[in-house]
């Protein structure tokens, strides 16, 4: 997977972890190494189907670019259609050949039931908070107002993935505390929702817990809000 030549520089120094493909089909997969030319290797952490609507301004300077417009002019490769997001690290040369475990083999059906659990009780110490299951999911709410899901394979990508709502702010704090976890979600992510992926490894819970908080304090009643402690 190759950069255009003024986007490396940020790739090698971390600054740079996510990049918008219009393709096809899906070129790269979650947990392989690629060769990159003029920047060495990166590793990807996840790749999903979004749509064109999806890609916000936010969402192109993350990727390196002005905004949408510049975006766009590089990332359609061929005749393909699809929009994919793909979230990567650049794998330092003294780190070429240490492979970690495949991240696959984090994403089994306890340690979804795990998060979910941990997820609930967060949500549970907000004042009126409700980690509602509809299906294999959880409607996270404050009297009926929805904050949050909590979503497991949600889109038959074997994922275990928080959304909630979130100020700009938010946004960058995320992406700071966590790159590598942090995403912006189908269909929502044009609404001011963030995404953060739980089934990769060393979540920063604190952080996870903040975006909570700050979603419930969007949606909660300001009673409820003088409840906070």
């Amino acid at each position: 997977m190759d950069f255009t030549k003024h986007l490396r520089p940020g790739v090698q120094r971390g600054e740079i972890t996510c990049s918008i493909r219009i393709w096809h089909n899906p070129r790269v997969k979650a947990g392989n190494r690629y060769d990159s030319t003029g920047v060495g290797q990166i590793e990807i952490d996840s790749i999903e189907q979004i749509e064109l609507s999806d890609v916000t301004p936010e969402l192109a300077r993350e990727s390196g670019f002005k905004g949408i417009v510049d975006l766009l002019k590089i990332a359609k490769h061929g005749s393909g259609s699809n929009v994919y997001l793909v979230r990567f690290h650049y794998v330092r040369p003294k780190e070429i050949g240490k492979r970690k475990p495949a991240k696959a083999a984090t994403r089994s059906a306890g340690n979804a039931d795990k998060q979910r659990e941990r997820i609930t009780k967060m949500v549970e110490r907000l004042p009126e908070g409700e980690a509602k299951p509809v299906h294999h999911h959880l409607s996270l709410e404050v009297r009926k107002k929805r904050f949050g899901w909590f979503t497991t394979n949600h889109h038959g990508e074997g994922r275990v993935e928080l959304m909630c709502k979130a100020s700009a702010d938010m946004h960058d704090i995320l992406r700071s505390l966590m790159p590598q976890h942090f995403h912006m979600p189908k269909y929502v992510g044009n609404k001011g929702w963030v995404g953060i992926w739980l089934d990769l490894p060393k979540v920063d819970w604190a952080a996870v817990e903040m975006a909570l908080r700050r979603a419930y304090e969007l949606v909660a009643p300001k009673k409820l809000l003088a409840e906070l402690q």
